[in-house]
């Protein structure tokens, strides 16, 4: 039922059937799973979003990563039992600089081991962060492998049993739904992560993609730790962070993965992940999107019809495919998926000492090494991914800023969504269904981007499939500076992610699983 407003709304776009690649350049082979999605063997999204790349913030990473005044550097914990130091590799800035990135990247590592660690006493309502591998030695080997097509374990604000109540509940009252599911591909965790949090003040979601051998270890620090340093810079802040502030989280989250994999022993060379960022203030309605790789945000209004925020479809009623088609969309923002092809990306890589090649019976252009067989990275910009880094791949993130009203909805996906749905196929039956159904909405747009994985390899596969949708809310109170605050009950138990898995949609008011493997 959840999928016949998606036949209304949308058509299958097959011009962008995803090419198998081995590992040469001259003679193309099957595509190698354990590969993944980005790496050589990946493929491109169906609408990279267009334009050049924007080139904001890279000034500041030839600065070595180091702001002054930054409250992250502030608030980084130090003087905890950790591992051992690594040697950090020379910053261009100063000997300082370096001492500064290390100290702070081995300090953010070990924070981020435990959930208590990520929200130290920040004041969350609740969150919810994606986990991919335990947090006990040996960690490499302990990857969380869920059944095909499974909500993704997670730890949350909430106890485990109470996990699809509170988000039937954060669906129908505050029109926020969530979808992490696994692709399908044999033996093999699922790579995307994110994490949703909401403070008084702000809300916070991340998507993650990760690709190579260790992506899903890649992608699961990545965004622990992106909402750990989001946490310390927001506390007490009265706005939007500065771009220059959040690329230098981008940039300690991929020093932290570095130190981490080296410590670890996981292998980053050709291992990285995308990572889009969403904070949204809740007083002002605005909205900064910061982004490295593919993982798409879109925002969109509902201008009239059937799908206007003003007149939501009822929720004991099925999806009409004729009121679906009725809904008038008008584009807010939209990220632009980095990708080598772009003539800034392009011409920074080839300065690089890299190569842009688009291979026989293969879509995406890729990064290599000058003369080489790898990394055949499908993206300009990743974290991770040390190999294409030394060839003009770069982890600066682009930034986007827009108001989210009441009537307009925020979608950020992994490219297992957007590699067969296109921007207005995807945020049309959201705002066809409205902000009371946008758990079904986000339901209906990971399984229809299963089953055209699933037609377009003739069963074989499908991406790991990942979607937030945030629908836009009233101003809300915030207290004054220095005002007197009634203290917030402490966080709750955090889930424990050895236990029995969890679906979103396993029972519940949220509704079956349509087309379970």
């Amino acid at each position: 039922m959840a999928l016949s407003c998606f036949s209304a709304c949308c058509s299958v776009d097959t011009s962008k059937k995803p090419v198998a690649l081995g590992a040469s350049r001259d003679s193309p082979k099957a595509l190698n799973a354990k590969e993944d999605s980005k790496g050589f063997g990946g493929t491109s999204g169906s609408e990279a979003g267009g334009g050049e790349a924007d080139q904001q913030g890279s000034s500041f990473q030839a600065q070595g990563g180091r702001r002054r005044g930054s409250q992250i550097q502030r608030n980084i914990s130090q003087g905890k039992e950790g591992p051992p130091e690594a040697t950090p590799e020379p910053c261009s800035d100063a000997v300082g600089a370096t001492a500064s990135l290390q100290a702070s990247a081995e300090s953010l590592v070990r924070d981020v081991r435990s959930i208590e660690g990520i929200t130290g006493a920040a004041e969350c309502e609740f969150f919810y962060v994606g986990v991919s591998v335990s947090e006990k030695p040996p960690r490499k080997a302990l990857a969380i492998i869920e059944p095909v097509f499974d909500e993704k374990i997670c730890e949350s604000s909430v106890a485990v049993g109470d996990i699809p109540q509170a988000r039937a509940k954060l669906a129908a009252e505050q029109g926020i739904a969530i979808a992490c599911r696994k692709g399908k591909k044999p033996e093999q965790p699922n790579q995307d992560n994110y994490f949703f949090c909401q403070t008084k003040r702000f809300r916070l979601c991340c998507v993650a993609d990760g690709h190579g051998e260790f992506g899903h270890w890649v992608s699961h620090l990545a965004a622990r730790a992106m909402l750990r340093l989001l946490l310390l810079e927001l506390a007490g802040a009265e706005g939007l962070p500065q771009d220059d502030v959040v690329a230098q989280m981008f940039d300690l989250v991929h020093n932290a993965i570095k130190y981490d994999a080296d410590w670890e022993g996981f292998d980053v060379a050709l291992s990285g992940t995308t990572l889009s960022v969403a904070i949204i203030d809740r007083k002002s309605q605005q909205v900064l999107v910061a982004w490295t790789g593919d993982s798409r945000c879109v925002c969109a209004r509902a201008t009239g019809g059937a799908g206007s925020a003003s007149r939501p479809s009822s929720p004991s009623s099925p999806p009409s495919p004729t009121n679906s088609s009725k809904a008038n969309v008008e584009l807010v923002a939209a990220t632009a998926d980095h990708k080598p092809q772009d003539p800034e990306e392009r011409r920074r890589i080839i300065g690089s000492g890299g190569e842009v090649v688009r291979l026989q019976n293969d879509l995406p252009h890729r990064v290599f090494c000058r003369g080489k067989e790898a990394p055949g990275l499908a993206m300009s910009r990743a974290l991770g991914d040390l190999m294409a880094h030394s060839v003009g791949v770069m982890h600066v993130p682009s930034f986007r800023r827009f108001v989210l009203e009441a009537d307009a909805c925020l979608l950020c996906c992994s490219d297992g969504v957007w590699e067969f749905i296109k921007n207005a196929e995807a945020i049309k039956p959201l705002m066809a269904l409205g902000r009371a159904r946008v758990a079904e909405a986000v339901n209906a747009l990971a399984l229809e981007a299963r089953n055209r994985w699933l037609r377009e390899e003739g069963g074989m596969l499908t991406d790991d499939i990942t979607a937030i949708a945030i629908w836009g809310a009233p101003p809300v109170a915030c207290p004054e500076p220095g005002a007197r605050v009634r203290a917030e009950p402490k966080i709750g138990a955090q889930c424990d992610a050895g236990r029995a898995r969890r679906s979103l949609f396993r029972g519940g008011s949220l509704g079956t699983c349509e087309g379970r493997d």
